[in-house]
């Protein structure tokens, strides 16, 4: 419901200021329909609506199909979960759940490429069509004393019983190329989920040479494969059976996952007295939810940075931040966040974003929030290239053939130290590393691999002129390898 009060005296802007309306969010342990709701934490209160709760709507909308998107952020994750400050209307923000725990554990950063596959099942809906305050939030009423206390500002009309899925696929690319070039092969498959798409998804993951994440959250149905493989396409087609098992069975096995919330004034009960003080609350707290997002991107970045498997992946500045330190500050913004909403849910009327707070209240008058520093290790732009195989031929074409020859029938007897050592001054007429190439010789003739040389190899100056394999390509164990000398 929205509208348009007289405005109390003293206040500015009052024609800005939002009533109170009805909102669907996700149901929390304690709720049902005629259950008061207060706003700024989201907790049950007492019975403050009575009426004739409808009988169930079956199939009142959501077909159960998956859809998959990309995620670039926390706040975008949680705005799916029906968590984010744009889509609670700040109710309950700061409360635990399961699903502000699921947020954090998929660890959302910019360097991973995050998608996320999702879908809701509304099984059956049902509320009071005519509500009324309850006996005990109308005399209170009737006394002049305010709801909020006992019954909060709002009461559960509506109840939406069914199922959601959501599954979270983190994945870990090794440069900026590689996750363009894994967005560019996911791209087209993003929208609804058919059977084409998970192919092109599973195709996608098989190439993309990255290590990945998966994770789970579900309402109603029943899961019992946990995604949890090392290898992608395996890791993928875990997720795939998941979805399947929750698919096949949420309809036997629905459970309330939604509540619509509705102000009192739909139950003929009055507006909150102090509007305009909870609209401010409702502003500084959506304002932490959103910063707590942005702190918890720019967190997970840090650690992600920070974390040895992956620091093979940044190139860092030479006066660069100290991530450790930059972390402890993150975490410590988070934690002020965190006091600053806890400080504006108990003080109503002094509610303030987490700087305004830190200064007017705790007496920081120089406090601000951390940003990254523009020094931070930045991930590489193009994809490492892949260390050739020990057996890999090297580029022979064109050198002396008796330098190579000679380290080639020493090797064959001794250790590649020893040789060296003997043909050290024959060596340095070598175009390549020696020691590189006394090492591919020592592996391949251990791997039995029988050499064929053609020509001849004593005459003065004679260079090879043909190899095979040909360079780059492995010289399988019990194979030959050829060698031509002009």
């Amino acid at each position: 419901m929205n509208g348009k009060s007289t405005p109390p005296q003293g206040v500015v802007g009052w024609e800005t200021i939002v009533v109170l309306k009805q909102e669907e969010v996700p149901i929390r342990n304690g709720y049902d329909i005629g259950i008061g709701v207060a706003m700024a934490t989201g907790s049950p209160m007492a019975l403050g609506a009575i009426g004739e709760v409808t009988p169930p709507q079956v199939g009142t909308g959501g077909s159960g199909s998956f859809v998959f998107r990309r995620i670039e952020t926390t706040q975008d994750l949680e705005t799916e979960l029906g968590i984010g400050a744009d889509v609670s209307a700040g109710i309950g923000l700061f409360s635990a759940s399961a699903s502000l725990e699921f947020s954090k554990k998929c660890k959302v950063q910019s360097s991973s490429l995050t998608v996320l596959v999702s879908a809701v099942e509304r099984h059956a809906f049902q509320q009071m069509d005519s509500p009324t305050m309850s006996e005990a939030a109308g005399k209170l009423t009737e006394e002049g004393k305010p709801l909020e206390e006992k019954f909060g500002e709002y009461f559960v009309r509506g109840i939406n019983t069914g199922g959601r899925f959501f599954g979270v696929v983190r994945i870990d690319t090794k440069s900026v190329q590689s996750k363009m070039e894994l967005h560019a092969a996911l791209e087209g498959s993003y929208g609804p989920v058919s059977g084409e798409v998970r192919v092109n998804i599973s195709e996608a993951m098989r190439k993309a040479e990255a290590h990945a994440d998966a994770f789970i959250l579900h309402d109603g149905g029943r899961i019992q494969t946990l995604p949890h493989s090392n290898d992608p396409v395996e890791l993928t087609s875990q997720l795939y059976q998941a979805m399947d098992e929750w698919s096949a069975t949420v309809k036997e096995d629905p459970v309330p996952f939604t509540v619509t919330l509705a102000p009192y004034s739909i139950a003929l009960g009055p507006p909150p007295p102090n509007i305009a003080d909870i609209e401010k609350q409702r502003r500084v707290l959506s304002r932490c939810a959103m910063l707590r997002s942005q702190m918890t991107d720019m967190l997970n970045l840090v650690e992600y940075a920070l974390d040895p498997r992956h620091a093979d992946e940044f190139e860092s500045a030479p006066d660069g931040p100290d991530l450790a330190a930059l972390r402890v500050a993150l975490v410590s913004d988070l934690d002020v966040i965190e006091e600053s909403a806890s400080f504006a849910i108990e003080n109503l009327k002094e509610a303030r974003d987490p700087e305004t707070y830190m200064r007017d209240i705790r007496g920081n008058a120089d406090f601000r929030l951390t940003t990254l520093p523009a020094n931070m290790p930045k991930q590489k732009a193009v994809k490492p290239s892949p260390a050739p195989a020990a057996n890999a031929m090297p580029n022979l074409v064109g050198q002396l053939a008796q330098p190579v020859l000679d380290l080639l029938a020493c090797i064959n007897l001794e250790d590649v130290d020893h040789c060296l050592k003997m043909f050290a001054d024959s060596a340095k007429a070598l175009g390549i590393d020696s020691r590189a190439l006394g090492d591919f010789f020592f592996v391949v003739l251990r791997s039995g691999v029988k050499p064929d040389i053609q020509g001849d190899p004593n005459r003065t100056g004679a260079r090879i002129k043909g190899q095979f394999p040909p360079p780059g390509i492995p010289v399988e164990p019990l194979t030959v390898m050829r060698i031509e000398i002009e």
